[in-house]
């Protein structure tokens, strides 16, 4: 209860102690902590624990930066090749199961923090492009299906044809159909051609 009291009485001015030490206060506010420091108790105990905190700090930096530590002989190509034959685990088919698992548990956790945002940022485009996905391979279904009837209404009509007239007519009518057929898709693959060499 009296540490508390006496912390609370405790002089404003010792937070400036460790600039004091530093060099960070201007000239005459360093003068003046200086000549406040000799007449108050606290700057003057706190400044001497800075210091000491400092000495101690030097002591130990020191000594430590002037021992060398020598590794043993092979020290890095033994540490290297016991690096690269540990990787037993990562082989094993329950290494990779737990791996998922964790996987799929840091995804849940991410989802489930981000909420209705993971849901209007990820869920509902995806959502749109299988949407639209599926309303172009509607519209494909139905423009060949549209193209297979068509194409039976012209079969149908050349077969009419071809079996009303006689034989040699009929035989005459095919040849000229298939001909029909190839020069089309000569000329289709001449324009693809010409059309990939512009």
């Amino acid at each position: 209860m009296a540490e508390a009291a006496r912390e609370g009485l405790r002089c404003p001015r010792t937070s400036l102690t460790a600039a004091y030490l530093d060099g960070e206060l201007e000239t005459a506010a360093s003068d003046e902590f200086d000549a406040h420091a000799h007449g108050c108790a606290d700057c003057s105990a706190a400044l001497l624990e800075q210091r000491r905190l400092l000495c101690l700090l030097d002591t130990a930096f020191d000594e430590t930066f002037e021992k060398k530590l020598e590794l043993p002989e092979g020290f890095t190509r033994q540490l290297k090749a016991r690096a690269q034959n540990d990787l037993s685990g990562v082989r094993d088919a329950r290494e990779r199961r737990r791996a998922l698992k964790i996987c799929a548990a840091l995804g849940a956790a991410a989802f489930a923090l981000l909420g209705f945002a993971a849901l209007d940022v990820v869920v509902r485009p995806a959502l749109r492009a299988l949407g639209t996905a599926s309303g172009v391979l509607g519209v494909a279904g139905r423009a060949s299906a549209e193209a297979g009837s068509g194409a039976g209404v012209v079969l149908r009509a050349v077969a009419g044809r071809i079996v009303a007239v006689s034989e040699s007519a009929a035989v005459l009518m095919v040849l000229l159909l298939a001909a029909g057929v190839l020069l089309l898709l000569r000329l289709v693959s001449g324009y693809h051609r010409a059309s990939a060499r512009d």
